[in-house]
């Protein structure tokens, strides 16, 4: 399968439409901030949750259901995102094809998927590096990941380098942050949000989002943003950023959860709004009050 997902990934990332997500992070005074806009061909993205057993951790995942856009595989499910119980979040990008390194080669292969690997059993981003980079990355051809954990760390583990996050806030494209060289620089969105972090980098998940907003694209299909030491996270679909969907991570992770429309969940918070709004109107609900969202 890994052959065809690289193949996939090379086929796929290299059109113009799937290259524009980006990350941000802000980690100081305390909180450790991570988000990122996600870009794909289909409207329908999905959360589910796999519930903390034993030593594997709880972990709230964001993606889709793959038809056929990596390669000739059955449809399956794909996490393009993801929070777990120790407080460890990853995000993966497409990026410039590079080949390995010899000695990248030489390493042996995995089975079954990474991002299940390191959310299910890593708690913090040198954990996850460990793990990744003890395996032949030529699955990683074509893309990269983000991770950042609730300590402050964070890093991109391309497929033959890894940059660390070296002060308190990091922006991550389609690039290499390692060789930008390697295609992808100059962009915008990168730009974008390294200027907005220099000029206001507030440890809140609402400035996360403004930037996210600054910087989402027309194939933005959902974006999340998460506060990984209060367990706070915003999802937020189609580019709207008006309108958070809450996401009670700490239940997700005790419980688990089939897997939900995230259109779905918007569709559900336009009800209650209308619903409220109708409350108001009849005189039976404050319009200073408002509940929290379930």
């Amino acid at each position: 399968m890994r052959t065809t997902f690289a193949l996939g990934l090379f086929l796929t990332f290299v059109s113009l439409s799937a290259a524009a997500c980006t990350g941000v992070v802000i980690a100081k005074d305390g909180h450790v901030i991570a988000g990122g806009n996600e870009v794909w061909f289909r409207n329908d993205s999905y959360m589910w949750a796999e519930p903390t057993v034993g030593t594997l951790h709880g972990v709230v995942y964001f993606g889709y259901e793959i038809r056929g856009e990596f390669g000739n595989d059955e449809p399956y499910w794909y996490e393009f995102q993801g929070i777990n119980s120790a407080g460890l979040f990853f995000d993966s990008f497409g990026a410039p094809c590079a080949g390995l390194s010899d000695e990248e080669y030489l390493k042996p292969y995995m089975t079954g998927r990474m991002e299940q690997l390191i959310m299910r059993s890593c708690a913090t981003v040198e954990d996850a590096v460990r793990m990744i980079t003890q395996y032949n990355r030529s699955f990683m051809i074509c893309m990269q990941y983000l991770l950042v954990d609730r300590t402050g760390a964070a890093a991109v583990v391309e497929n033959g380098a890894v940059v660390w996050m070296e002060d308190d806030t990091f922006a991550v494209t389609n690039f290499h942050l390692s060789n930008r060289s390697h295609g992808g620089w100059p962009c915008w969105r990168y730009d974008a949000a390294t200027r907005r972090l220099a000029e206001d980098s507030d440890p809140t998940i609402e400035r996360v989002a403004s930037i996210l907003n600054a910087t989402h694209t027309s194939g933005t299909r959902y974006s999340v943003v998460c506060d990984l030491i209060t367990n706070r996270a915003n999802a937020y679909y189609l580019g709207d950023f008006r309108h958070p969907i809450a996401i009670d991570l700490e239940t997700l992770w005790a419980e688990g959860s089939e897997r939900v429309a995230l259109a779905g969940k918007m569709a559900g918070r336009a009800a209650r709004s209308r619903r409220r709004r109708r409350r108001i109107q009849q005189g039976v609900a404050s319009p200073h009050c408002q509940p929290a969202e379930a």
